[in-house]
């Protein structure tokens, strides 16, 4: 299948690996060139979503090398970060804050799991003597209006883990790649991109990289306030990009976020699903770059 001419230039564009680590694991991030501009000295930091990784922005990231230093994640448990023996939210926004403080002026933009872990990043931020983050732009991520934790299953018994699976060759590993939350793309050539970084050979084959027992891993160390609240006491400027035909925001939620963040503040991209830059990846860059200026961090 022939690609984009412009999805091959941006996937084609270098990136640089790096280690740091955080509460005793090791986390990997990747920047792009540095920014050209000697008058704009700000970086760009995207968050991926569950079961995801640093290369879902590989046909976005380079699309803002121009005017910014830009960073992805892969936080703890996917991509080629360390597996954990336990999960927090807390933690999550640890990596993330610990990120964005290797360049100066981070805005950060989160999808999805990723936004949420986001959120909770620039609301800890926000308490602090000096701030790491100088705002954050959420894609597609829900934003809970009461205080509470959504129930998971209990971690497997020891002896009981659900067993890793192995495939004999990249091809017939990539063709188990799904979508989580599950949904439909068009852009298969986008789809192929990613389930190929999302996999490692092993001696015994082919494997997903992600910890598939994140969740039922996942504890809760303090209480946070919802999302709402979080949002209104976040100090940094936020921005909302969101599909149209997103499961978790209908029509109707749409007065919801603007009286949350501002008319001017949230973007909906005509079909596109919650994988909104999965969806229209061109779009979604030319409104992330709409809204970076419109906001004014």
């Amino acid at each position: 299948m022939q690609t984009p001419h412009w999805f091959d230039t941006y996937i084609n564009q270098q990136s640089i690996e790096g280690f740091i680590t955080v509460e005793g694991a090791r986390v990997s991030y990747r920047t792009w060139s540095q920014s050209k501009s000697t008058e704009k000295q700000q970086s760009l930091l995207f968050v991926h979503g569950h079961a995801a990784h640093s290369h879902w922005w590989d046909f976005i990231a380079p699309g803002f090398t121009d005017d910014y230093n830009v960073l992805a994640i892969d936080l703890t448990g996917n991509g080629n970060s360390d597996h954990r023996s336990h999960y927090s939210a807390m933690t999550y926004a640890k990596e993330i804050l610990a990120v964005a403080s290797l360049q100066q002026n981070t805005i950060v933009i989160g999808h999805s799991f990723g936004g949420m872990m986001t959120r909770i990043a620039a609301f800890l931020d926000a308490s602090g003597v000096t701030s790491k983050i100088k705002g954050i732009i959420l894609v597609d991520s829900v934003i809970p209006t009461e205080r509470g934790t959504k129930a998971r299953p209990p971690p497997p018994q020891k002896g009981r883990e659900k067993p890793i699976r192995y495939y004999q060759n990249l091809e017939t590993a990539m063709l188990r790649f799904r979508l989580k939350p599950p949904q439909k793309c068009s852009n298969q050539f986008v789809i192929d991109h990613i389930a190929r970084h999302s996999l490692r050979k092993s001696e015994k084959g082919y494997l997903f990289k992600v910890d598939q027992s994140v969740f039922t891993k996942m504890e809760d160390c303090v209480e946070l306030p919802s999302g709402v609240a979080m949002i209104q006491k976040i100090t940094c400027p936020i921005g909302f990009i969101y599909g149209d035909q997103s499961r978790f925001f209908p029509g109707e939620k749409h007065q919801f976020l603007e009286e949350l963040m501002g008319k001017d503040n949230v973007v909906v991209i005509p079909d596109a699903a919650h994988h909104v830059f999965l969806d229209q990846p061109q779009a979604f860059i030319a409104a992330l770059g709409a809204l970076l200026l419109k906001v004014q961090y």
